[in-house]
């Protein structure tokens, strides 16, 4: 199993963290503070058993719905299995997403502190490192997001306006 996770993926390349005055294989802390934001101590992700094209889709799909504006959108993920070997705490919690059968796929990572909130950023160093990531297009967001709605898997009412709006102005 694998956990997937929203990244600004221009925050974690070593060329502009080295232009920013890092060495190579350090990680920014615009990476961590931005992309590892916690609540509680913790740091939400999606499970995902499948990576080929339709569990990356479908993790997508549960991204790209909750939020709150049409746009391209990347992923990494993380073995479950090297996250727990590391001591990290894994907490299943609801998932706030349109999709319904995707929100008792939510995980938390919690009990975070300075230390384990490091280590969780290495995985995703480290992940991205190993090309356990991908970037999806804004049209293919767009594409998964109108095949959910036509196929009655969410409600575009259920949608934030923002992507009701754009989804709306293309079908138009």
């Amino acid at each position: 199993m694998f956990l997937v996770r929203k990244i600004s993926r221009a925050k974690w390349d070593s060329r502009n963290n080295i232009a920013r005055g890092l060495s190579e294989g350090e990680i920014a802390a615009d990476a961590v503070t931005g992309d590892l934001r916690t609540r509680g101590n913790a740091v939400s992700f999606w499970q995902c058993s499948d990576f080929g094209n339709a569990g990356i889709e479908d993790t997508a799909l549960a991204i790209a719905a909750a939020g709150d504006r049409l746009d391209k959108l990347d992923i990494v993920w993380i073995s479950e299995r090297d996250l727990t070997g590391d001591g990290h705490v894994l907490e299943n919690t609801e998932g706030r997403t349109p999709v319904r059968d995707f929100i008792d796929r939510h995980v938390d990572v919690c009990s975070l502190d300075y230390v384990r909130l490091g280590k969780l950023a290495v995985h995703v160093h480290l992940a991205i490192q190993k090309k356990q990531c991908r970037r999806l297009a804004k049209s293919q967001i767009k594409t998964l997001l109108g095949s959910a709605i036509s196929n009655g898997r969410i409600s575009l009412q259920d949608l934030h306006e923002g992507i009701r709006n754009e989804i709306h102005d293309t079908a138009q």
